[in-house]
């Protein structure tokens, strides 16, 4: 058996190693290869696939934990995420109202009578 550290070390070098076989990808293959309809299909879809990922992966449906208003609160925030993308389109503008908007009804929702 290997030592934890070294497994550690071994795991962050094949990361590495992974992600940068990803990034040279596009460098190193043909052309007409980056030009597929399947490509093509695949960049146009990714991204919502991986937002939407990881927009269900950030809520908590069932964290025995928190209380019921929490997820009410992530929902809120989430739709003023989303707006004001939509009316701006600027990512650091919406990161900080998502914070902003997750935080902000968090403190209303616990302190509703």
């Amino acid at each position: 058996m290997m030592p934890d550290t070294l497994m550690w070390i071994m795991a962050v070098l094949a990361m590495g190693a992974v992600t940068f076989a990803i990034r040279a990808a596009p460098v190193v293959m043909p052309k007409r290869w980056l030009k597929s309809n399947l490509l093509m299909a695949l960049n146009f879809a990714l991204p919502l696939c991986v937002m939407t990922l990881l927009v269900l992966s950030s809520l908590h449906v069932d964290a025995p934990s928190q209380s019921s208003y929490y997820l009410l609160a992530e929902i809120l925030a989430l739709s003023l995420v989303w707006l004001s993308y939509r009316l701006w389109r600027n990512v650091l503008v919406s990161m900080m109202v998502g914070v902003a908007a997750l935080n902000g009804w968090l403190w209303l929702l616990a302190n509703m009578p």
